[in-house]
């Protein structure tokens, strides 16, 4: 069973999210708010080496100590557990911006 697509970034009874920690070889950590800010992080640091796809590598998302995701090129956040064929990211840049055709 695949879990589920959602990931709660805050604990019952607060109203600040707890933060994230961007975590990326060769890079220092990002400490961000919400998924979006990682996306964003992420991709900024991206686009700032120019490096590519094959060289760039993808980002560790971590919780208290826990890995919580994995921010790939593209700037999606999966699930931390191997990519299966139908797998949908925990969070889209490309359909929060309105890139992706509606379905």
């Amino acid at each position: 069973m695949r879990p589920n697509a959602t990931v709660p970034y805050t604990e019952a009874g607060q109203q600040n999210p707890l933060s994230l920690i961007v975590r990326q070889a060769g890079y220092p950590d990002i400490i961000v708010e919400t998924l979006e800010d990682a996306s964003q992080r992420y991709c900024e640091r991206r686009d700032q080496t120019g490096l590519g796809a094959s060289t760039f590598p993808d980002a560790t998302l971590i919780r208290e100590d826990i890995v919580v995701g994995r921010i790939s090129y593209n700037g999606r956040i999966w699930h931390p557990i191997p990519w299966r064929p139908g797998d949908r990211p925990i969070y889209d840049n490309a359909a929060c911006r309105g890139d992706q055709p509606e379905r």
